[in-house]
């Protein structure tokens, strides 16, 4: 299972929808260069989310603008399909899942029905293994861990 980015979304401020950007540079170990999340948690570097959400939330008569997840990378596949460990070639980086984002109020203030609607499917974070530019459009490889 294979993917593209679809859109890529950079919070320098506060506040929900994330602006969209045409390119994002991921850093090993920080995350996305300038987001307001950069360098505090390695394990919640960046924001994956899946098409998915924003299909649920439309289909509950909730009209997005894509960045309204948080999210800093906007995939065509569900990445909650996907195990944790999973790693995804994106662009010129690396990233591995690693956990599932839990959904904070901060979406109420699109409509009340988000939080509970999305709880379990926002979106995963993932690490940043390796660094390097993501762009609009580039393909994502899937690479599924086998248990040893």
């Amino acid at each position: 299972m294979n993917g593209k980015v679809l859109s890529l979304h950079l919070g320098l401020g506060q506040g929900l929808p994330k602006p969209q950007v045409e390119v994002l540079e991921l850093v090993a170990g920080v995350g996305a260069k300038g987001d307001r999340h950069a360098g505090l948690d390695p394990d919640r570097a960046v924001l994956v989310a899946g098409l998915a959400a924003y299909e649920k939330a439309y289909k509950a008569g909730i009209d997005l603008p894509y960045g309204a997840l948080g999210e800093n990378l906007l995939l065509d596949l569900d990445p909650h399909t996907l195990p944790l460990g999973a790693k995804l070639r994106v662009g010129e980086a690396l990233l591995e899942l690693s956990q599932v984002c839990t959904v904070c109020k901060s979406l109420s203030q699109f409509d009340l029905r988000l939080p509970k609607l999305l709880y379990g499917g926002r979106g995963l974070y993932a690490r940043v293994l390796e660094g390097g530019v993501v762009r609009v459009g580039d393909p994502v490889l899937v690479l599924i861990p086998t248990k040893g």
